[in-house]
Order: structure tokens, then sequence, then C-alpha cells
């Protein structure tokens, strides 16, 4: 797929790109869906065939199909079965869409003994390979059918339409996840989450997933922990299962409480070590700013404003200095309780009736503080928020300072309670 190239012509206002990857798998797609095609043609039932490939099929039942055969007898058919035409292969035309509609014209037929009912009018794709008919079948079953029924299903219908997406547009999985948004009217979020649990859960989780033994929205809360984790979490949750369902279901809760901790100490993890590489770039540019004022001045370009200037620069790396000290000892801190945290789940599934209300209150309290020092942290660790603070006079970083060192005395805290709550 060519990347998209723009020469000085292009640039300005309302400048079309050479190639667009995504329109050109739109292109792609269309024409393996053929949503532009007008060939309808009145086909035999014994010309059409089942589509094998359709897991789909077993949730109709005798009861739907004579229902809507009635409908179909008082109001005809509303919506055109589409087939891919197999007949130089085959000499059948298989089924992408429509297969109820098909069963019930069928139904008619058997039923009533009228010609009418032996020819059915569908809009035929012709040239279409493997994973086009797998496109097709896909989109048209997650519009009409949803899969809501059946999660796993749903789920693992939604992850290879995206895989097929990507294979025949040649796309990014963001991209492929837009496309199948428009395609099948399901949401970009869940579309995500389902394949993120398809991709990043443990196997052994998502084998209990699959069976319906744990529920889909724990099953994305451990799809998004390390691996390492993932791993405790599926020893724990098969020595439970061994035990029996509703052994499994209490560890399960009980894993599902932890991993949030774990989640919400990860999350601060992650933000203070963006803060901290934010701040080693103040320092790197601080320090180019100190290196080009010392050699100005070894030119003899030195003066007094020079020198004052180079004392603000060498106060300013003072303060970041100081203040990735403090990034750093509130991650080792974080780091600290997590392992703790993520060493406790080996302890649930051995001991599973460990609990108590008292467990609980504490973890509620610790997962109260931590909010509220998350939501003071995202105030001031931006870059905006740091540059603002270096412009400030010795008062105002004084004053920033205290309230800095306020916050680490509020995190220790919560750290300590965590400890509290886990040994």
């Amino acid at each position: 797929m060519a990347k998209i190239k723009l020469t000085d012509m292009d640039m300005g206002l309302g400048s079309i790109p050479q190639s667009d990857p995504l329109h050109d798998a739109k292109t792609l797609i269309n024409r393996s869906l053929g949503t532009d095609s007008d060939d309808y043609r009145s086909i035999p039932l014994q010309m059409i065939e089942l589509n094998p490939e359709n897991d789909y099929s077993t949730e109709d039942t005798d009861e739907e199909i004579e229902e809507l055969a009635r409908d179909i007898e008082r109001n005809g058919l509303l919506h055109n079965i589409v087939v891919s035409d197999r007949t130089r292969e085959t000499g059948k035309f298989v089924i992408l869409s429509g297969e109820r509609r098909y069963k019930a014209v069928s139904w008619l037929y058997r039923e009533r003994q009228e010609n009418k009912y032996a020819v059915i009018l569908c809009k035929v794709l012709t040239g279409l390979d493997a994973l086009d008919e797998m496109l097709v079948l896909d989109a048209a079953n997650l519009q009409t059918r949803g899969g809501m029924q059946d999660e796993r299903r749903f789920r693992k219908a939604t992850y290879r339409f995206i895989e097929n997406l990507r294979k025949k547009g040649g796309v990014n999985e963001r991209d492929a996840v837009v496309l199948a948004e428009k395609y099948t009217g399901v949401s970009d979020k869940l579309l995500e989450k389902n394949v993120m649990v398809e991709t990043r859960l443990h196997p052994d989780i998502l084998a209990l997933l699959d069976r319906d033994l744990i529920p889909k929205n724990q099953a994305v809360q451990y799809a998004r922990l390390p691996e390492d984790v993932q791993m405790i979490l599926a020893q724990n949750l098969a020595s439970a299962y061994e035990i029996g369902a509703a052994e499994l279901r209490d560890v399960n809760d009980k894993l599902f409480v932890a991993t949030k901790t774990i989640a919400e100490l990860n999350a601060q993890v992650e933000q203070r070590m963006r803060g901290m590489r934010e701040v080693d770039e103040e320092i790197a540019e601080a320090q180019l700013s100190l290196s080009a004022l010392r050699a100005m001045a070894e030119a003899g370009e030195a003066s007094e404003e020079m020198e004052q200037q180079m004392e603000v620069v060498r106060k300013t790396l003072g303060d970041l200095e100081q203040q990735k000290r403090m990034y750093a000892n509130t991650i080792s801190n974080a780091k600290a309780a997590l392992k703790k945290s993520e060493d406790k789940l080996s302890e649930i599934g051995v001991s599973p009736k460990t609990g108590s209300a008292v467990t609980d209150d504490i973890a509620a309290m610790i997962n109260k503080g931590l909010k509220k020092a998350e939501s003071s942290v995202t105030g001031i660790t931006s870059k905006t928020s740091v540059n603002r603070m270096l412009k400030m006079d010795d008062a105002g970083k004084r004053v920033t300072l205290e309230r800095m060192r306020a916050l680490r005395q509020a995190l220790d805290s919560v750290i300590r309670l965590l400890e509290r709550g886990i040994t």
C-alpha cells in the first residue's frame, strides 16, 4: 500500500494526498462486500447451498423459521438474500447473508408446493475469494443478528472481522476498528475491548471466559494487566475451579477487587514516569542553555547580564533535579506497594476464605486516597504547569514546593494504608 506523499504544490488549502491507505482499504472492502453490486438474479432453491462457515446458523429454531416463513408469506421477501457465485467450482451459489430467509422460503415451498417459492431473487457477488466471503458473512451477521445472546460468538466474530479487514485492506488495527464500526454498527469501544480480550488475555483465563465461568467486564480488566500478573491470576483461578464453580466465583471476585488496586498503582507509576520524562527534557534544555551561555562567556562575551542569566539557569536546574528526585521517590514507593499487591494475589487462590469486611473497608479507603492523590498530581505535572512554576518568584516557588511535599506525605500515607491492608 502506497504511503501518502505530498508535493510542494499539494500543501495549500484543500490539498489532496496522492494515496490514502484507509481510503484504498475502503475501496477494496466495498468491492468485497459488494456494496456497489447491482447483479440480481432469480435463482432456484436447489442451486443455493448453506454456508458451512456460518456458525450463527445453530441459533435458528424450527419455530423461528416457521414464524419468519409466515411473515414472508404475508408481506413478501423484504430483503434480498446475498450469495457468492461458485457455479464454476461447484455449480452452486453459497449464502453469505440471509440464511434464515432462505430456510423460511424453503419451508414455504415444502408446505405450500407453490412454484413462486421455488425461486428466490438474490443479490449475486462474483469473483470473491475465501477472505472476501468471510468479510461479507461476518458483516451481515453482526449487523442483523448482533450476537449479544452469545458473548463468545459475538466477540470472536468481531475479532475475526477486524483481522480480516486488516488482511484485506493492509491497514493498522485502529483503522480496522474504524472500518468495522462503519460496516457492522458495533461501537468502537466494544470492538477494541473484544480485540484486547482475544489478543492480550491469558489463554487459561480466556478459556474460562469462553465457558461463561467469569464475567466479561472482569476479563477486560485482567487483559489490561501485565503478563506476569495474569499468570498469577490464571493459576489462582485454575486452583479455585478444581474445588468447584462456587469457589471459582468467590476467588475471582476477590481477584477482581485486588487487581483494581494494581491497575490504579500501575496507572500512577506510568503517570509519574511520564512526569519524570518531561522533567528530564526540561533538564536537558536547561543544560543546553547553560552550555551555550558558558561558551559565549569563554568567547569573550561575558557580562553581568549574562552571569545573571547563568545563575537563573543554574537555579532552574537545581529545582528540576529536586523535582526529579521527588518523582523517583514516589515511583519507588508505588512500585514497592505494587510488588506487595502482586505478591498478595498468589495467596488469594490458596486461602479464599481470608477476606473480611475490615479488609474491604481498608481497600475502599486506599482507593479513595489514591484517586484524590492522582487528581492532585495531574494538575501540577504537566509541562505547562512546570514551566509556569519555573517563572514564579522565590516566594511562589517555596509555596509550590511545600504543596508538593504535602502531596508526597499524602502518597506515603496511602502506601502505608495499603501495606496495612495486605500484610
